[in-house]
């Protein structure tokens, strides 16, 4: 029987919707038991960083609010989303996967409270539609492209979050109807992409998860008829010449490649040279030897690892992604591994691309507010473990309201670009530059000594000062106020000194703007 014809017999056995997901109750459950290991660390990550990520953005309600009950009420709606994530993790951290039911409720809870409060937030704000807008985008796609899909009502929050949120547009914020359309006609684009990008996701894993399943049972009946028939290799052979999916046989001592099949010869040897004699076909294709070394440990340990992402390199020395499982055999009486692999380097560089984009600012390609946290975290624990002193500049744009009125958002946008670009000239490789409000800008500063932070936000002021921007025909003149501040020694975040340097910021414009003001 052709590899084809088993598995449109399995796909037969266990349907599909069009969404991707299995239409069978005990299918889906099954394909999330098997993958749990995969699923659960996606829903730990999503509890965990999502919840950080929307409780920082109540210093941006206080920010905008203040103290007013309008932001205490919004900080307690924040919490309840922080219960929902603990939810989250905690079921994630289950060695095994829960009921259906319970994990599809609670991943829905935690989405659709993100999405209420957020149109609240959008409310409670008022102000322009397009600033708005980058948010309710990001956090379109993070629903189809981050949060893995554990129902069909999950798939729907999308065009339901779109709906709502264009409707507050025109109601609540009064967009006008240029932007409005403009706004449409994005989120519209990013449900339909993500809708097509989710279920096909969805699907090829199922896919591959009955694959594995099939080339899984095929392994064990080949094997048990090569005991009772003394034909194993044959009939390995067989099924390794049928198999679509890429199957290496390694030998478990010495990791010696005992025997792999066309589908792999095509992924990690395209240019024939094993075949050609010019080089040998070894298990060394990791391109992390420590990472082979790590696997192969816990291969031992667990008896099976996978499906896990990882990068393997060809003969040729090109990377490639792939998604691995193995698992420990007998092979002629002898310990081995049978290892497959799906290609997904299409994926992981979706991926990756995703990961860029909610961490950049997409008018100036600076780092964004979440991008800027995340790297000072980062930069802070290399400060502290090298005991340096890190500095804080906070930059605001002076009466640049002016410019928008004056000249239109247009040369707005272009000029705020192009102050990105003269800051970014002054400073040095090691400072991280980003654009954390409308006009405004922080730079990080590692192993800086508050004078030498006072003398680079001089050049930067400077800087600006003698620059006329061009934008769009028209010349722009702006100053900027800077506060400076330093990261203090016990401080283990990156937000006092923020506060520092955004007060000495203000205190500067009180003075008279286009001047450098200090609070340590």
């Amino acid at each position: 029987m052709s590899p084809d014809t088993l598995i449109a017999q399995d796909q037969a056995r266990t349907p599909m919707r069009s969404n991707g997901l299995f239409a069978r109750t005990e299918d889906e459950q099954d394909f999330r038991r098997s993958e749990w290991d995969y699923i659960g660390a996606r829903l730990r990550s999503l509890g965990l960083w999502g919840t950080a990520a929307f409780m920082l953005a109540s210093i941006t309600d206080f920010t905008v609010l203040g103290a007013s009950p309008v932001y205490f009420g919004l900080l307690a709606l924040r919490c309840v989303v922080l219960g929902l994530g603990a939810r989250l993790v905690q079921l994630g951290r289950k060695p095994e996967a829960p009921a259906l039911q319970c994990l599809s409720h609670a991943l829905l809870e935690f989405e659709v409270a993100i999405l209420v409060i957020f149109l609240l937030v959008v409310a409670a704000y008022g102000g322009a539609v397009d600033y708005h807008a980058i948010t309710a985008l990001l956090l379109t796609i993070a629903l189809y492209a981050y949060a893995p899909a554990l129902s069909a009502a999950s798939l729907w929050l999308g065009p339901a979050f779109t709906l709502v949120f264009l409707l507050e547009a025109v109601f609540v914020l009064h967009a006008p109807a240029k932007v409005g359309s403009i706004v449409a006609v994005l989120l519209v684009f990013a449900n339909f992409a993500g809708w097509q990008v989710a279920t096909q996701l969805n699907r090829i894993q199922r896919l591959n998860w009955l694959d594995r399943q099939r080339l899984r049972r095929e392994v064990m009946e080949r094997l048990a008829a090569e005991q009772r028939a003394l034909a194993g290799e044959e009939n390995l052979r067989r099924l390794f010449d049928t198999t679509p999916v890429p199957m290496v046989l390694v030998h478990q001592p010495d990791g010696q490649v005992l025997r792999y099949n066309p589908a792999a010869e095509s992924l990690l040897d395209p240019a024939g040279k094993v075949r050609a004699g010019l080089v040998p076909f070894s298990a060394d294709f990791y391109a992390d030897p420590s990472q082979s070394a790590q696997l192969r440990a816990t291969l031992l340990r667990e008896g099976r690892i996978g499906p896990l992402d990882v990068q393997l390199k060809t003969t040729d020395g090109r990377p490639v992604e792939v998604m691995l499982s193995s698992a420990l055999m007998q092979f002629h009486g002898e310990p081995a591994t049978i290892s497959s692999l799906v290609e997904i380097t299409a994926r992981k560089n979706y991926e990756r691309e995703l990961q860029r984009l909610a961490h950049a600012d997409p008018l100036t390609g600076l780092l964004n507010r979440r991008g800027f946290f995340g790297h000072a975290a980062a930069l802070l624990q290399t400060a502290r473990s090298g005991g340096e002193t890190m500095a804080v500049l906070l930059m605001d744009a002076d009466h640049f309201k002016r410019v928008n009125d004056t000249h239109g958002h247009a040369v707005g946008d272009e000029a705020l670009r192009q102050i990105g670009g003269v800051i970014q000239a002054q400073l040095r490789d090691a400072d991280a530059l980003a654009r954390v409000g409308g006009e405004e800008f922080a730079c990080l500063l590692p192993n800086t000594p508050l004078q030498q932070a006072m003398d680079i936000a001089e050049r930067i002021r400077d800087a600006i000062a003698a620059h006329a921007l061009h934008c769009a025909g028209v010349r722009v003149q702006v100053s900027l106020t800077v506060g400076v501040s330093l990261v203090g020694a016990s401080e283990q975040r990156i937000d006092e000194a923020l506060s520092r340097a955004d007060r000495a910021m203000y205190a500067a414009k009180q003075a008279g703007r286009n001047r450098v003001g200090q609070m340590v």
